[in-house]
Order: C-alpha cells, then structure tokens, then sequence
C-alpha cells in the first residue's frame, strides 16, 4: 500500500475531485464511496463509482493537465492523499522503460476516458428515443 500520511474527510455530495481544475494530487478512498462523472457537452456522464481501496486522480500525478472528470462523495468519504513529489520520488526509482510504459498506459486511459462518455451520451440519446417510441405505440394501442 502506498504510504498516505494526510487524511481528507468529505461530506456526501462534496466534490472531491472537479473536472477542468488542475491538481498534482491521486487519492486513495480509506472509506465509503465516490461518483466519478464527466461532462459531455452539457451532460455530465456516470462514470462509475469506486469504493474503499481504489484509487483516483492518478493522471495528476503524471501530467499537469486539467482533470477529466469530477467526483463527488456519496455519503461521508475518507481519502489518502498522495501527492506529486513523493509519487515522483516513488517514480524515479524505476527504469526509464517502465515509466515510459506508465505514461502511455496513462495517456491511453485519459484517451478511452473521453470516449467510454461520449458512448454513454449517445446510448441515453438511444433510450429516450426508444422510450419515446415505446409511448407511442402503446398510446396507438390503447385507440384500436
């Protein structure tokens, strides 16, 4: 287990995490469990939700990019930190061919990201149209 010696607490519906903010933070859940979401267009996407010993916000680590997606406390939430220079300490103790795979795979993940919730807008679009229909055609019903 990765060493965390600073403890956050968060309140249910607390955002944790926000998507487009830059942090230099990963996060270990201690305890409860957390949404993850993310916006597509004006939409915010279900992810997932990640409970006691996952870890997120690990593409911080690596990169000073922006957050790709948020995530809210369901219910009280215990986390670790980790922050960037200790990881970085961590980092450098590996061969430079490792990180270079740890980099991709992260790069990779940030990629099918964005995609897993442009999948998910279109598959809602899918089932209110179906659920549309389906109206229709018992209202069709019901008049015969």
């Amino acid at each position: 287990m990765i060493n965390t010696s600073i403890v956050e607490r968060f309140a249910d519906g607390q955002a944790i995490v926000t998507e487009g903010i830059i942090s230099t933070k990963a996060y270990i859940i201690l305890s409860g469990q957390v949404k993850v979401s993310k916006k597509v267009g004006e939409k915010n996407v279900s992810i997932g939700i990640l409970k006691e010993g996952d870890v997120f916000g690990e593409m911080g680590l690596f990169s000073n990019s922006p957050r790709t997606a948020s995530v809210i406390a369901i219910g009280d939430v215990n986390v670790g930190i980790i922050d960037k220079k200790y990881f970085a300490e961590l980092l450098n103790k590996t061969p430079a061919e490792l990180k270079f795979i740890v980099n991709t795979l992260v790069d990779r993940l940030r990629i099918t990201t964005e995609k897993l919730a442009k999948v998910a807008i279109q598959f809602e679009k899918v089932k209110r149209t179906m659920d549309a229909l389906s109206v229709k055609t018992v209202e069709e019903e019901e008049k015969r």
